[in-house]
């Protein structure tokens, strides 16, 4: 009895242990967190704890580190129009930010904080690159100005002015994006240890170079308008211009009438500028009328100025804008065999607001995902291309416009899924059908046997009883004839012959003991008998047997008659 209360003590107290340790876990359930997981720091979870490990840090640092030491001294280039300089830098920092998108992709890093870096440092890469361009063409301006004004040509000096406008706007807009990001990089630049003190240096320099920048185009606007009264004062007389954009708005493929005077001679040449850049050439009339019909084209969406030049007098400028619209673009895609390979022939076309025809847009056609051609519309927005060599399988193409450069959005094409036959896929199909098709001959076969089996053993069923027939050991004709006659009396053709057949080879048999001819086949017990006098009869009547028997074959007649005569012939021993 104490026993038994020990072990019932026992197990009230595991039970209550049990209990107790169940709860401190419902309390608190999170067994294993990213966080706590770590054995060491070889083992921590990079998207959840921060951390890199000991084997990333050693490939991701460096190259970290290299991207925002080179934005210093690459920036610093460019301030000082060091442009060959820049350019080495330039190549340098494009060189560590595609090794460390690299690493990124490796490592699969697509959710941490070196992803957010990297993204980052693709921004500012191309915002660099920008810069450097922007800074150059602007250097460029400068040698303009002096070349235009020392010529006299008041139309391009006031080209030089618009351009570094729309370049000042670049240059500004491509700053500010560049500084929006530097608190992110720098947070988590420092987060992993890293020394920001270029970077930080180099968004100073930017501002640095808009402010200069800015200082020179001021300068700029100042002088020359001033420069262009000079050189028309000094040309005497100028003809009066006038200059007009109707409507002063418009969207892709409408018409825009840039039209004026010129007081002179009929034949004056008419420059048209659009943002600073000759856009088109006319003549004057004879009433010293100009007008060129602008279709709204490849041209990009927003505010644009435009002025007219005869010779060094300018007209006002006059401002136009240009709205962006939705394009529609689809794709047909049939396969097509040439020389044995498919490929898929791809057409469609891309189309604007009312249906208008988008012309010379490029078009890029992708096959599973990737760019696999690209072609541009004609005249009536439609394109045509073939993607070659494809293998065998299902793919999905589609096609995709890129807006770059025209005042339009953007558009995809529906996807389009095409199955390309393989050789094993042909093959699989040849082998089912013919699988499919010897199973329903087989079947087919199957059943007729069964109809005909069925047949004949409903005929054997509705046929009399075999008659016993007692012969003597050598019987003579007449006693052949007799058992014949009884054996197929009452009986149809094919039954008669069996019964024939039967009753002579245990006839034979028990003429001949110890050669069990009723295990043999009807042709090995012909061949037995062969050498006897009555070999060929007995060889005649097995063949008709089966030939009736085994072959299906409806008995004739003759067929009943031939056994009969070879039963009576064979059974008395050619006593007949």
């Amino acid at each position: 009895m104490t026993s038994i209360r020990r072990e019932w003590l026992i197990s009230l107290g595991l039970a209550v242990f049990v209990l107790t340790l169940a709860g401190l876990f419902a309390l608190q359930p999170l067994l294993y967190t990213a966080k706590t997981a770590s054995i060491t720091s070889l083992h921590e979870d990079l998207t959840e704890t921060g951390n890199l490990t000991t084997t990333d840090s050693a490939l991701v640092l460096p190259e970290w580190a290299t991207s925002l030491n080179l934005t210093g001294p690459l920036i610093l280039d460019i301030k000082l129009n060091d442009f060959e300089s820049a350019n080495r830098t330039l190549q340098q920092y494009l060189k560590s930010g595609q090794s460390l998108s690299g690493l990124v992709v490796k490592l699969d890093m697509s959710d941490t904080d070196v992803a957010t870096f990297q993204r980052d440092n693709q921004a500012n890469n191309l915002a660099l690159q920008q810069l450097l361009n922007q800074t150059g063409e602007f250097d460029q301006l400068q040698s303009l100005q002096v070349q235009y004004k020392e010529s006299g040509d008041t139309a391009m000096l006031r080209s030089v002015q618009l351009q570094g406008e729309e370049l000042r706007k670049k240059v500004q807009a491509n700053y500010l994006g560049y500084a929006s990001r530097e608190e992110r990089v720098v947070n988590v630049s420092q987060k992993y240890g890293q020394n920001t003190s270029a970077y930080e240096q180099s968004v100073l320099d930017f501002a640095a170079i808009v402010a200069a920048l800015n200082a020179v185009q001021d300068e700029r606007a100042a002088s020359v308008p001033e420069a262009i009264r000079a050189i028309q004062q000094q040309s005497g007389g100028l003809p009066a211009i006038t200059f007009q954009v109707e409507p002063d708005h418009g969207v892709y493929g409408d018409l825009l009438s840039m039209a004026g005077t010129v007081r002179g001679p009929a034949g004056t040449q008419v420059t048209i500028f659009s943002d600073g850049k000759p856009f088109a050439g006319v003549v004057t009339g004879e009433d010293g009328r100009f007008n060129f019909l602008y279709r709204v084209g490849e041209i990009e969406a927003g505010k644009h100025t435009a002025y007219a030049s005869a010779g060094v007098a300018l007209s006002d400028e006059d401002p136009f804008t240009i709205t962006k619209v939705n394009t529609t673009l689809d794709l047909a895609a049939p396969l097509v065999e040439v020389n044995g390979t498919w490929r898929a022939v791809c057409t469609g076309n891309l189309t604007a607001t009312d249906d208008r025809p988008v012309v010379d847009a490029p078009v890029q056609v992708l096959l599973d995902g990737k760019r696999a051609a690209q072609v541009t519309t004609d005249e009536n927005g439609s394109y045509r291309t073939t993607v070659q060599n494809l293998t065998g399988g299902t793919h999905v193409l589609k096609t995709r416009f890129d807006p770059a450069g025209f005042p339009l959005n953007g558009s995809e094409s529906a996807p389009v899924t095409i199955e390309v036959p393989s050789l094993l896929g042909l093959l699989a199909l040849i082998l089912y059908v013919l699988g499919i098709g010897g199973a329903a001959i087989g079947a087919y076969l199957y059943l007729r046997r069964r109809r005909k089996v069925g047949a004949v053993l409903h005929d054997r069923r509705e046929q009399p009883p075999e008659p016993v027939v007692e012969l003597p050991p050598a019987p003579t004709v007449e006693e052949a004839i007799g058992a014949a006659t009884l054996l197929v009396e009452g009986v149809d053709g094919r039954e008669a012959i069996t019964r024939l057949y039967r009753r002579l080879v245990r006839e034979l048999d028990t003429r001949n003991p110890g050669h069990h001819l009723r295990s043999k086949t009807p042709r090995e017990i012909a061949g037995h008998f062969a050498a006897a006098s009555y070999g060929i009869r007995l060889t005649d009547l097995v063949g008709v047997h089966e030939r009736i028997r085994y072959a299906g074959r409806e008995p004739t007649e003759e067929d009943i008659r031939r056994v009969r005569e070879d039963f009576i012939y064979v059974i008395t021993e050619g006593s007949q």
